[in-house]
Parts: C-alpha cells; structure tokens; sequence
C-alpha cells in the first residue's frame, strides 16, 4: 500500500466498504497526522478532515470495497494516501447547482498543496500533501516555496497552479479531466 522508510513515518488503516464508515476515518486522519509532530493550526486540521473525507468517500463510493488509508509524514508536508481497487484514475467533473456530488475532487485540487494518483495493482492510490500551518507564531506558509512532492514520477497539482487554472475564463474543467484509457468514474 504506502512507501514505508524509517525516515518517513506512516500510520495506516483500512475502511470499511460503507459511506458510514467515512467519518470516523477522516477523524483518525486527523489523530494520526497530529502524532507525526508537524505544527498545524486548527484550519489546517480541518483542510486535512475535509480532504481526507473526500478521497476516502470516493474510495468507498465507487469501489464498494474497504480501501487503505495511510498518514505519512513527508519532510515537512503531511501526505494522505488512499488506496483502492479500482485502477480507473478519478476526474473531476462539472457539478451542477442541484447536484448532490461532483466537488469533492475540485476541493482537493483547490485546498491541497499538491495531489495526484497512482496506479495500484489491483487499483490505484489517490493522495494529497498539505503544508502545516503552525497555529502559535501566525505566519503563513507561501505554497509557491514549497518544495515537490518527494515521490518522482506521480503527476502533482500545486495549489498555485491550481488557483491560476480557477481564475482561468478558459476551459476550466480542461485540467481537471484525466487522461487515461479506460473506464473512468465520476467523483464525489
């Protein structure tokens, strides 16, 4: 599931196959990311529950079978990984107004610092990084500075490209749209 390395410490679990088991997953994020020692602010903490009840919701959602969370720390970014066992890559798509679904991969896009997915056998991982906020001294990380991803090779989204494709007027689903053959799904 998740690239384990003494440097790097990773907490794991795995979901249940039910939408009802999402909540107390995103809350163990949350506890587990607080373990790893990064100083984040409260709003932090609940970007990361946000986020992390979106992937996992997804995981769920379209698989109907328990999915793999891991908390990793990597340098000074937190990494959530959600494995599933569905190889379709996921895509964002255009919610309409009365829609129940369709933003959870928009809101992964425009919260998380970086985010991509991977494929898995037998399915794929989907993840996201946020750079801690420390909650005591009052300075704001500038995400521009931060550094890529640790892991080459997996395609990334830095939230300063991701606010310029948002402002974009043209096509602005057209980034969000996954290239790859095969079945696709719509996210949550």
């Amino acid at each position: 599931m998740a690239r384990r390395s003494p440097e790097r410490p990773t907490y794991g679990f795995t979901v249940a196959a039910a939408v009802d088991a999402v909540p107390a997953a995103r809350r163990q994020v949350v506890s587990l990311a607080q373990d790893l020692g990064l100083p984040m602010s409260d709003q932090t903490l609940e970007t990361v529950e946000l986020l992390a009840g979106e992937v996992i919701a997804n995981a769920v959602l379209y698989t109907g079978a328990p999915c793999g969370v891991s908390v990793t720390r990597a340098d000074e970014r937190l990494r959530v990984e959600v494995t599933d066992t569905d190889a379709s890559l996921p895509s964002a798509v255009e919610a309409g107004p009365n829609d129940e679904g369709g933003r959870g991969l928009l809101l992964v896009n425009a919260l998380a610092d970086a985010w991509g997915t991977q494929p898995e056998p037998p399915g794929k991982t989907t993840w996201f990084e946020i750079t801690p906020e420390p909650s005591n001294d009052g300075l704001v990380n500038n995400s521009a500075d931060a550094p890529r991803s640790p892991h080459a090779g997996e395609p990334a989204v830095r939230r300063t490209e991701c606010q310029a494709r948002m402002a974009s007027p043209a096509n602005p689903r057209s980034s969000f749209v996954s290239g790859t053959a095969g079945k696709q799904h719509q996210a949550a």
